[in-house]
């Protein structure tokens, strides 16, 4: 009962020094608001500017009509947060990670991270950024047990999800906090989300300390993960288990401040043909003659 009672009531509250809601009352907010169409599919559409062409560039020139601010993000007595509420805003959609890790006490933890990427695909490794001078616990039991899950967040479990990113104590579990399910893995030992159409077993690969220039200390931590075994579900995968069904997938991005977002309307953009048949065509004949001259 001693060491119960020694035990922290929860963990540091980062979220009171970002303040990243701007709303004084959110749920009044939220009223006033249309519910969330739950009959919105995913639907292709045209891009943006079928008719484009090399040399093109943008379609208007909205551009032309503000001036641009410079930001020095380290301008003297500004604070590294401000630098950080531009970033989460302008670097989007950012995918969630909602990571499962267990403890050298065997607690699984489970959190939610949009500091996330896929890296490479030979072999196939993802990111995770921990931001922070302190560990917090899913770091500290990556770093401890080298494995984890990652599963992709759909729109049918974001709430479940995001209650995961209460600053619990580390004896406490956030998996039935949410109500999620964990299914055993395979390969690794966190669980990973039942309720996830795509999720991934990982074991450790690399970590990299990141230090902060205004105090010289850490800042945050960049964590390599190599996938291991994908988990997708059976109706979400082309047949030659290449390619997961976004429309199925329903993900949810992450945006600037308390924002979310799904991806319900899109277009498909092919990469560019190779440059050796690419300049067999006139006019990129004339840009990179242009080019070559100077004139561009």
């Amino acid at each position: 009962m001693a060491d119960q009672n020694k035990r922290p009531i929860e963990a540091p509250d980062h979220e009171a020094s970002i303040n990243r809601n701007p709303h004084r009352d959110f749920a009044a907010v939220e009223a006033s608001r249309p519910d969330y169409d739950r009959s919105n599919v995913w639907t292709p559409t045209k891009t943006p500017h079928p008719e484009w062409k090399f040399g093109d560039g943008a379609a208007n020139d909205d551009w032309k009509k503000h001036e641009v601010l410079d930001i020095d993000p380290n301008e003297p007595g500004r604070p590294a947060n401000l630098n950080y509420k531009v970033m989460i805003s302008s670097t989007v959609p950012r995918p969630i990670a909602l990571l499962s890790t267990i403890s050298s006490t065997g607690v699984v933890n489970l959190a939610p991270f949009s500091y996330f990427q896929a890296v490479c695909s030979d072999p196939p490794i993802y990111s995770v950024s921990f931001v922070g001078e302190r560990d917090i616990d899913s770091l500290n039991n990556i770093l401890e047990s080298k494995e984890a899950c990652i599963s992709i967040i759909s729109d049918s479990f974001i709430e479940a999800a995001n209650a995961c990113s209460i600053n619990t104590p580390p004896h406490l579990s956030e998996w039935p906090l949410s109500g999620l399910h964990p299914r055993p893995s395979e390969l690794v030992k966190p669980p990973y989300a039942a309720e996830s159409a795509f999720s991934i077993e990982l074991q450790y690969y690399s970590h990299q300390e990141i230090t902060s220039p205004r105090s010289g200390k850490r800042s945050a931590t960049m964590v390599l993960l190599q996938a291991v075994l994908f988990h997708v579900r059976e109706d979400a995968i082309s047949a030659d288990k290449a390619t997961v069904d976004i429309a199925k997938l329903r993900p949810v991005f992450r945006a600037g401040g308390i924002t979310y977002g799904t991806c319900f309307q899109g277009f498909e953009l092919p990469r560019p043909e190779a440059f050796r048949k690419l300049r067999e065509g006139e006019e990129m004949q004339r840009l990179v003659g242009e080019h070559e001259e100077g004139k561009l």
